[in-house]
């Protein structure tokens, strides 16, 4: 298996990009953490949506795969390689404690190992329909705080959990100023998460993993 030069380079092209649109190549006219931290936040949030969205755009937009779960194991270990690079030296323009900034990284790696599941199985295979709908479904769980958020306003319940709204919303909930006391009890949600990816990834393997030709035979009748 082949190192991911290409994911390695659009990654970066990525996060620079990011960078540029939330921080900007200036430094505030205030440089103080609170001039910094709301561009940190909204380039943690641009983060999330590279990891759930980018990433599955340009590996389902590739050629099909003879080995997709390694490939997609060695995209996730790379590109969550990067994200801790990013991540955690931001602690040095923010009052985010480690335990925090650990949460909002657990989080968004959780939402990715879902997304890499629809993905495995998307890129074994050479129907465009298959990958289209993989392409919704990580669509959704990188959008998915608008609709949680909108049903619990809609029935009247209080605000939906940070593991609830996806590798987005979520984080932007988990770096506000008043999520000090939540961060400190979310972990639980990062295991719910966690327990969604290992449900996806076993009808991955199952729906990826070779076929005995007898078997195979079977089903094509």
């Amino acid at each position: 298996m082949q190192l991911p030069r290409g994911l390695v380079v659009l990654a970066a092209l990525w996060i620079a990009g990011s960078w540029m649109l939330c921080l900007g190549p200036h430094a505030p006219l205030h440089p103080t953490i609170a001039g910094f931290t709301p561009g940190v936040r909204l380039l943690v949030a641009c983060l999330g949506a590279g990891l759930c969205a980018g990433w599955p755009l340009l590996r389902l937009a590739g050629p099909r795969e003879r080995w997709p779960i390694r490939r997609v194991l060695v995209d996730f270990v790379t590109i969550a390689t990067m994200l801790q690079v990013v991540l955690w030296p931001l602690r040095l323009t923010t009052a985010w404690a480690p335990s925090r900034l650990a949460l909002v990284d657990a989080q968004m790696l959780a939402w990715t190992l879902v997304v890499a599941a629809l993905v495995a199985p998307a890129i074994a295979s050479g129907s465009s329909a298959h990958r289209t709908r993989a392409m919704f479904g990580c669509l959704l769980v990188t959008a998915l705080g608008i609709p949680v958020e909108l049903g619990f306003a809609w029935l009247g319940e209080a605000r939906p959990q940070a593991w609830m709204l996806g590798p987005v919303l979520g984080s932007l909930r988990l770096t506000t100023t008043d999520a000090v006391i939540e961060a400190r009890h979310a972990w639980p949600g990062v295991g719910i998460v966690l327990a969604l990816a290992a449900l996806a990834w076993a009808v991955a393997w199952r729906n990826v993993r070779p076929r005995p030709p007898v078997a195979r035979a079977a089903s094509e009748r």
